[in-house]
């Protein structure tokens, strides 16, 4: 006798409360034993519509949230994806083509633990639900053995190391804990660790500013300047040989040092140790053994690494923010907040300070992240009165309406990480 599959539990995002409405008439119609809708944090699978404006960063969001689970995703043209969790559907999306993805994205969950009679003595309530269990593998296995304190991590420590722990995971281990420990590792890794300071205290104002030009992402600046100018690549040297060629030319730069090697170069003032030159001819060979990588994503990481959750010498607190396009973030290294801030600056015009409390989050977060967009010239501060005037207005309105949503029920992890995207919350649409 064939025991039937259990069904799948489905979570969405990227739609719109019309796309969504059609979604569930969709769903009506797929056998009900097949799936059913559930929030995020307790899906089996996601479905993702990634032809709206935020679907490419819902999709990543998602991923880094949940390395393990199969993702179906809806496009109108076929897309490639390296990502043997991710399952392409093309539309108009058939129903023997939604059942089809929906047993792809079936075989690929982690077998079901198997059954194991509970001691007579061992209380119900203690054992953890087997969804929970289910759940918890794949989370954890990305986030395994995290438990040491962000704060002790070296300056130093190699990006490969936040994944590659060979100390076994606590036993029932908290996946929502665990993701979470992940995300300051990787937040400390790219911004630092500076705590909150009073920005009404002159004094204490002054640590959150950095020249620029003073460490390796001034160098790399005036030297992609000069490289323009002469139409050729340059080179960027330092005590320990050549680390850099910039070719403005193919828009490529070639890294001469890992990474780790480079993010210690540029955290420090150069204090003159950094210096540029043409490329020779005997560059050539050395040169084609390099990989390239895009010059906006170096300049971005080395943004991130001098800010370390500064802001540029002379930034104001208190002019309004414009961010004049996004930032690619699918291309680039992801911030902590990043989709949240960038969310905020492109609806309306809001102060850094006002940023920081609008979100509530760290101020190295939205320091780090204007930062990085200055760097690539995607964000200038608006000076005119009347637009410093608009945004005190803002807000004002916005600390009110944060005061409300506080006592508002504790949102999905997807949720609460991606936060608001240009003017609604994920799910907030299908309720209005």
């Amino acid at each position: 006798m064939m025991t039937a599959q259990p069904t799948l539990r489905l979570c969405h995002a990227g739609m719109d409360s019309r796309s969504l409405y059609a979604f569930e008439i969709f769903l009506s119609r797929v056998d009900t034993r097949a799936c059913q809708i559930t929030d995020e944090a307790a899906a089996d699978v996601a479905f993702i519509d990634i032809d709206n404006d935020l679907g490419r960063y819902l999709l990543e969001g998602h991923r880094l949230l949940y390395p393990g689970r199969p993702l179906i995703v809806s496009t109108q043209k076929p897309a490639l994806h390296d990502d043997p969790l991710t399952i392409a559907v093309t539309k108009p999306v058939g129903l023997a083509a939604f059942s089809a993805a929906l047993e792809r994205a079936r075989g690929l969950l982690p077998p079901p633990p198997p059954a194991v009679e509970a001691p007579l003595t061992e209380s119900p309530a203690l054992a953890p639900p087997a969804a929970d269990a289910a759940q918890a593998e794949p989370a954890a296995a990305l986030a395994e053995a995290v438990s040491d304190d962000a704060d002790n991590i070296p300056d130093e420590l190699p990006v490969e190391m936040l994944f590659n722990r060979t100390e076994p995971r606590p036993a029932n281990a908290d996946p929502v804990a665990l993701l979470r420990q992940l995300e300051e590792r990787l937040s400390t890794f790219y911004v630092g660790s500076m705590p909150d300071v009073d920005l009404d205290d002159p004094a204490a104002r002054a640590a959150i500013y950095y020249a620029p030009e003073q460490f390796l992402q001034g160098e790399i600046a005036r030297a992609l300047a000069h490289a323009r100018e002469i139409h050729r690549p340059v080179r960027i040297d330092d005590a320990s040989g050549t680390a850099l060629y910039l070719d403005p030319v193919s828009g490529k730069a070639l890294q001469a040092r890992s990474t780790n090697a480079m993010r210690a170069l540029a955290q420090l003032p150069t204090r003159g140790t950094v210096r540029m030159s043409r490329v020779d001819p005997k560059d050539a060979g050395r040169m084609g053994a390099l990989e390239q990588r895009p010059l906006e994503a170096l300049e971005w990481d080395v943004a991130l690494w001098a800010s370390r959750g500064r802001l540029p010498r002379g930034t104001n607190l208190d002019y309004p923010v414009r961010l004049h396009s996004w930032p690619n973030l699918t291309r680039l290294a992801v911030p902590p907040e990043a989709m949240r801030i960038a969310g905020l600056w492109s609806r309306s015009s809001y102060s850094l300070r006002d940023t920081v409390r609008v979100l509530g989050v760290p101020q190295r977060y939205v320091f780090a992240f204007y930062s990085a967009c200055h760097a690539l010239g995607l964000v200038e501060l608006a000076a005119t009165p009347s637009a410093i005037a608009a945004a005190r207005i803002i807000g004002s309105r916005h600390a009110a309406a944060e005061t409300a949503e506080s006592a508002a029920p504790m949102r999905g992890l997807f949720k609460r990480i991606l936060g608001k995207l240009l003017g609604a919350r994920l799910g907030e649409a299908a309720a209005g």
